[in-house]
């Protein structure tokens, strides 16, 4: 099942050891259902859907998350994140490909960075995509 966890917990600044420690679950176990290789429990959800002040429904869901969050879409400057997950390949398996450490390109999916020509050019190699309808806009500091 895919879900948002992964999104609205990086968008909200909210580090994935901190999380599962509230939840009451592994990291490994919330790495787990944000990347979608494991099933969330029906109490997950629900201690998931209060922690990120949510509903379920909402958290937990196939639609893209700019339908379910439209304020995601304020200040979107790339689709990496969500090609990534629509292919299913893992960030580090991703960062691998694209020649960037894990970090990097964490803080690109986000927007919190304006990558280089090089790597948007790679990028939609990779992804197989034309390079304008990947990356959406440029972030200005």
């Amino acid at each position: 099942m895919k879900n948002h966890v992964y999104m609205l917990r990086k968008k909200r600044g909210i580090k994935q050891y901190d999380m599962a420690r509230a939840l009451g679950v592994s990291p490994s176990y919330l790495s787990k259902i944000e990347t979608g290789s494991q099933e969330p429990t029906e109490r997950f959800k629900q201690n998931c859907s209060k922690y990120l002040k949510t509903s379920i429904d909402k958290l937990f869901n196939e639609s893209p998350v700019e339908e379910v969050f439209p304020e995601f879409t304020t200040g979107l400057t790339n689709k990496l994140w969500a090609k990534r997950r629509e292919m299913g390949i893992k960030q580090y398996d991703m960062a691998k490909k694209l020649r960037v450490s894990t970090p990097f390109l964490s803080k690109v999916e986000l927007g919190l960075l304006e990558p280089p020509d090089e790597f948007k050019q790679l990028a939609s190699k990779v992804f197989k995509i034309d390079q304008d309808q990947l990356f959406l806009a440029t972030v200005e500091f």
